[in-house]
């Protein structure tokens, strides 16, 4: 029996009457249905708040436990026997290293990825269809992360003291290149993007484009609805790469005006240059931390009982080191990205000049996604990369949407109506057919998170979104 949340259990699709009320519309309602609704989510933002702690010890304990025992260590020795060359011993090491590590984190990751999402009805994966993603994932993350490492070790091995600065010149350039290639080869990985068939949209999407003066090639449409009920868009890309990419959950229940609202918010990053901003903060950061490292590298190397810096067996002891910098300075970058993040709120409102579309559309969005509404305080300042729901939703509402010219006499026009906020996204029927939302490591600048916190900090970033 799994039991996220405390009263939600799962055990043969049993549901506590209370998650089933917010989340099947036969279900006669115990309170009202956006409180209740704001229950749940409150609910499973406190699940994954203890997921998030439980990742980040795992991460650092299962890299750094195993080197302890001197296991690393042994794996090593016995790839000397091989007919190997040093640098294919290496890249090997790192390799095997990545996928042990990605198997010790898989029980996290089905729990949080698969069975989480299931349970509060909203992936509509197969368990067939989260592995197959699950597998890609791995394998895109295993060898970006060998390739840096194997970087790393040459760079000690052929520059001497130059190595911290040869590679903090690899890794950002690295960092750029995932810019460029994500919309082509790293999103068409796991959704299917077509270009935009509504005409209607396209048009008003290209008018918000136009004032926004941030040109883009193409605005694109996103599978979301075979893995997931949740909303999502972003604007992904630079310069000419760039697009509008607009999940087709999200056209299907969010008003036009909302849908405005959301892709202004994307807009606003890239008017901004929240992704150049993104990209120098972490290039400076890295590069200071080299640094320091190549400072400081005589006096440490005895304290993490390493013979060298190049010492190939060591490197998962230098991957806890590095993972617990940024762990640390987690609560920082998160304080970053909530500014970057409110900033394009504020353009975004001032873009459409429709607040009440935009705060609409938040709660849409908290709606759809579930995403709690007043997380902890503590939890919103160390964890979360966006600001809490409540708060942008009280941006939208205190600001003043600008006066509307006098309507002709005659004019029978009126806006079309909002549509009423999903009721039937979450049934139990829905989340037995259906991966998981977009993941953090399968974009590089995206759309919102479910609620503003990272399930790992082992993949924190700055979020590019429209979180909600």
């Amino acid at each position: 029996m799994i039991e996220p949340g405390g009263g939600l259990t799962r055990n043969a699709d049993v549901i506590d009457p209370g998650l089933e009320a917010a989340t099947d519309p036969r279900a006669k309602p115990v309170i009202g249905a956006d409180r209740q609704r704001e229950l749940v989510a409150a609910r499973l933002g406190a699940e994954r708040r203890r997921l998030f702690i439980v990742g980040a010890l795992l991460s650092l304990a299962a890299p750094l436990l195993p080197y302890l025992t001197g296991a690393w260590e042994t794996a090593w020795f016995a790839l000397a026997a091989a007919p190997l060359p040093l640098a294919a011993r290496a890249v090997t090491f790192l390799v095997g290293f990545h996928v042990a590590l990605a198997v010790v984190l898989l029980p996290l990751g089905y729990y949080g990825g698969f069975v989480l999402p299931r349970a509060y009805g909203l992936s509509r994966q197969s368990f067939r269809a989260w592995g197959i993603d699950w597998f890609k994932a791995t394998l895109v993350s295993t060898a970006l992360a060998s390739a840096v490492g194997g970087a790393f070790f040459g760079s000690v091995a052929t520059t001497g003291p130059s190595w911290w600065w040869v590679f903090g010149l690899f890794v950002s350039i690295v960092g750029l290149l995932l810019v460029f290639i994500t919309p082509y080869v790293l999103v068409p990985l796991f959704f299917k993007m077509r270009p935009l068939a509504d005409s209607a949209t396209v048009d008003r999407i290209h008018a918000l484009v136009n004032r926004a003066g941030a040109p883009v090639r193409d605005v694109c449409s996103l599978d979301f609805s075979r893995r997931t009920a949740e909303a999502n868009a972003a604007v992904i890309g630079l310069g000419r790469s760039r697009r509008v990419v607009i999940a087709d959950t999200l056209l299907a229940e969010f008003a036009p005006a909302e849908v405005d609202a959301v892709v202004a918010h994307e807009l606003g990053h890239h008017v901004h240059r929240d992704v150049q901003r993104l990209l120098l903060g972490n290039a400076v950061l890295i590069w200071v931390g080299l640094y320091v490292a190549s400072r400081v590298t005589g006096a440490a190397l005895p304290i993490l009982s390493l013979p060298s810096l190049g010492y190939v067996p060591g490197y998962p002891m230098l991957l806890f080191v590095v993972e617990l910098f940024f762990l640390l300075l987690s609560p920082l970058l998160n304080w970053w990205s909530r500014r970057l993040e409110s900033a394009a709120d504020r353009f975004a409102l001032a873009l459409t000049g429709d607040p009440a579309a935009f705060a609409a559309a938040m709660r849409r969005i908290g709606a759809q996604n579930l995403v709690e509404l007043r997380p902890p305080r503590w939890s919103e300042v160390l964890l979360a990369t966006h600001p809490a729901l409540h708060r942008r939703i009280q941006l939208a509402e205190s600001s003043t949407p600008p006066t509307p010219p006098p309507a002709h006499p005659f004019s029978s026009s009126s806006p079309p109506p909002a549509r009423p906020l999903p009721t039937a996204n979450f049934n139990r029927e829905a989340s037995r057919e259906a991966p998981a939302p977009w993941s953090e490591a399968e974009r590089g600048s995206r759309g919102p998170s479910r609620d503003g916190e990272k399930a790992s900090w082992r993949h924190h970033k700055i979020n590019i979104g429209a979180e909600g």
